[in-house]
């Protein structure tokens, strides 16, 4: 009988300390989530798949932008447009999830005051640069848009004391750079700026900053799509607040408007949003925020097919320099960072 309760002692004292076990690291990380994990094994393939995930939504961005336009020239407001994109985006995906994967629709109590963060950043984020582009040409509020890319480069420098990666180094000038050749900011157009567009516009990047930097703390312990679902709901609860249904004009719910307002919700909101918050778990917001800057040739592409819009030769070199900036941001993973783990795994790592 002794022996035994030595046998025994000395299992759960190994199993304690985990000197002996052959799994003792896999037991600490095992909590990590396997986003996480895989992101460990494989920095290249993570961040080669989420430049993928930034690609493919500004493509879907692009698309519903241009739909948005086609919309809005129809009569129905901007207002009711963001509304209904908020709207549709959440029971779409919802459905989805409904059908496929139920066990995203649990979202943990402590999660909540996050999500509530999250879409409110969500909805400032579309509301700013409604107002934005309202009070300014098109093209300042797009250039203050992606500047948060480099407020963002410059908060990572004085949150690490040190000087960023390479090629976040070389993917910055790149990138805005080719922006502003894009949207062809000149001197006509800073003659005469509305103050409280620029406000708007200075707002627009600071909520994007706070949508992506809640989105990626919020992905360490709720998954993209349980984020995306929740965060439009909130969204489209504040946006009901601005514009109540019942004062939504008539022509938004014709069927010939409709349902062009359901493919703008599904493909502008369900979609693309889920593959950002992926890619911010992935690769950082930093990057994201600077990859994001596709969504401009993506939307000159789309104008160009779809709508017949030229494109002129300053925009084609411009959108030459954003590509070439996507892809050395691409080429390196997570901010030259590891990702941290989240509580639970840090409490795995002190059991082994």
């Amino acid at each position: 009988m002794s022996r035994v309760r030595h046998d025994r002692y000395r299992e759960l004292s190994r199993d304690a300390s985990g000197a002996d076990s052959p799994d003792a690291d896999v037991r600490g990380t095992s909590d990590a989530g396997p986003s996480d994990a895989r992101t460990r094994r494989h920095p290249r393939r993570s961040g080669a798949s989420g430049c993928l995930m930034v690609v493919t939504a500004c493509v879907l961005f692009g698309l519903s932008g241009t739909a948005s336009r086609e919309v809005i020239d129809r009569g129905v407001s901007a207002v009711t447009v963001t509304e209904f994109r908020m709207l549709f985006g959440f029971l779409s995906l919802f459905a989805g999830l409904c059908l496929a994967r139920r066990d995203l629709l649990r979202l943990p109590w402590r999660s909540l005051p996050r999500v509530a963060v999250f879409g409110l950043a969500l909805a400032a984020l579309i509301y700013c640069y409604s107002m934005a582009i309202a009070r300014l040409p098109l093209a300042i509020a797009l250039v203050l848009q992606y500047s948060a890319a480099a407020w963002l480069t410059a908060a990572d420098a004085v949150r690490r004391r040190g000087r960023p990666p390479t090629s976040v180094l070389v993917a910055l000038p790149l990138t805005l750079g080719g922006v502003v050749l894009m949207v062809g900011v000149g001197g006509a157009q800073l003659r005469h700026l509305d103050p409280l567009g620029l406000v708007f516009g200075l707002a627009t990047a600071a909520s994007y900053i706070g949508y992506l930097v809640c989105g990626r703390s919020l992905g360490r312990t709720v998954p993209a799509g349980t984020s995306t679902l929740y965060g439009s709901l909130v969204a489209a609860l504040a946006w009901c607040c601005v514009q109540p249904p019942w004062r939504i004009g008539s022509s938004a719910w014709e069927p010939r408007t409709l349902v062009p307002l359901v493919l703008i919700g599904v493909l502008g909101m369900a979609v693309p949003f889920a593959l950002v918050l992926s890619a911010v778990r992935v690769l950082g917001p930093t990057r994201v925020s600077m990859l994001g800057t596709f969504e401009i040739v993506a939307t000159s592409v789309v104008a160009y097919l779809w709508l017949g819009q030229a494109l002129t030769l300053p925009q084609c070199c411009g959108a030459l320099l954003v590509i070439a900036g996507v892809a050395v941001c691409g080429r390196r993973s997570p901010d030259g960072e590891p990702a941290e783990p989240s509580a639970p795994a840090r409490a795995g790592t002190v059991r082994a």
